[in-house]
């Protein structure tokens, strides 16, 4: 019984850890709607009394981008007011001209206030209209740039029918409209297991944050360029904090530790638990085979054959095997259903991998019990009764 249970323990770590470790499979072939390779980034605080008089206008992030550009190696560089995966800012929109809808009764969308090169930088595709330029500064005709989201979520027919660009957007209880320019592809803000939110985009040197995050596509290790991108930023204010100095593949892996923890822990405690079960049922079947030692010297005394004797101990092992998979298929069924929020592409009742660990536990008993087994069937009767 304790061998049984060792097995249905094991059985039940085996498939939680076969779908967690499917479930990362199927993350890491979901794109997330930009391309985190070669990418720095880093947080920048401004102080309050900067921030009133110069962030405003546009001034400080539109140096530094222009600074750490110039650095050799660098491809581009911008400035966001949160990273994808790390959070996110929302704000009720609706467009301008249509019947007006209370703040409540309005979608919410993400808002991502950013300077021009951002689309360039994370490699995010603009499938229409244009990107924001120099052009659009705080004197300037407010702009917007929404996404396939949010383009799908006020005009259902898009790509077909009406052309969002040049509609106007409404944010919060501004009454400035905010002219659409262009039109980008969805990003997976809240992580690659969530499915993109509506969004949309604002010139910083119209809407600045005061604390920004700095983006960096470097030609080479990013990591590299971690110094020379705060000696710039330190040029400008030698008293700006720089802080969160990070990868953006990092960042996004952040995003994925919980998962990846779970995995190996329930990695870890299967494979011990498969080994000490695989140990238990090795050392209950040889003792078995020491105690009907008697016993099998008479049977191969009145005819029994090897193989006979072989396929009699097996039996044995594969009893136990059977019985402990038989609950352990119980227990993971209803167990699994804890992990149904960490699971992704992937159902918590999986016949597949249900089937694997089952297979791949029956083949590893059926192991420990052959040596054993092979150990019986080689006992020489006349020796075997004459000892005992």
């Amino acid at each position: 019984m304790l061998v049984a249970g060792q097995v249905a323990l094991s059985l039940v770590l085996l498939v939680s850890a076969g779908l967690l470790l499917q479930s990362l499979a199927h993350l890491y072939n979901v794109d997330p709607g930009f391309r985190p390779e070669r990418v720095l980034t880093m947080s920048v605080s401004l102080a309050p009394a900067q921030y009133d008089t110069d962030a405003k206008r546009g001034g400080f992030y539109t140096r530094l981008v222009e600074r750490v550009e110039a650095i050799p190696g660098v491809e581009s560089a911008s400035v966001t007011l949160t990273l994808p995966t790390t959070g996110w800012a929302g704000a009720p929109v609706r467009i301008s001209g249509r019947p007006e809808l209370l703040l409540n009764q309005r979608p919410i969308a993400i808002l991502q206030q950013i300077s021009p090169d951002y689309f360039r930088t994370l490699q995010i595709p603009l499938n229409r209209g244009r990107a924001f330029t120099i052009g659009d500064t705080a004197n300037a005709p407010g702009v917007t740039i929404i996404d396939e989201g949010l383009a799908r979520r006020f005009w259902p027919q898009y790509p077909d029918g009406e052309n969002p660009i040049g509609q106007h957007l409404l944010v919060g209880s501004s009454k400035q409209p905010l002219e659409i320019v262009g039109i980008a592809a969805p990003v997976r803000q809240q992580g690659r297991d969530a499915d993109p939110m509506p969004g949309f985009y604002v010139p910083n040197a119209q809407q600045p944050p005061q604390a920004a995050i700095l983006v960096v596509r470097t030609k080479s290790n990013p990591s590299a360029f971690a110094d020379a991108v705060r000696r710039q930023v330190l040029s400008l204010d030698r008293n700006q904090p720089v802080s969160d100095v990070k990868t953006l593949s990092a960042v996004l892996d952040d995003s994925e530790d919980q998962r990846r923890l779970m995995f190996a822990l329930l990695g870890a405690f299967s494979v011990a638990a498969t080994l000490l079960a695989v140990v238990g049922l090795y050392s209950v079947i040889s003792y078995s085979v020491v105690e009907r030692t008697r016993e099998i010297a008479i049977r191969q005394a009145l005819g029994a054959r090897r193989g006979n004797i072989l396929a009699l101990v097996l039996r044995q092992g594969l009893a136990i095997a059977l019985a402990g998979i038989g609950f352990g298929i119980a227990a993971a069924a209803g167990l699994t259903r804890l992990l149904s929020s960490m699971l992704f592409g992937v159902k918590a009742i999986d016949l597949v991998t249900f089937l694997s660990a089952a297979t791949l536990f029956l083949m590893v008993a059926l192991a420990a019990s052959y040596i054993p087994a092979r150990r019986a069937a080689a006992i020489e009767p006349m020796v075997a009764l004459r000892d005992s």
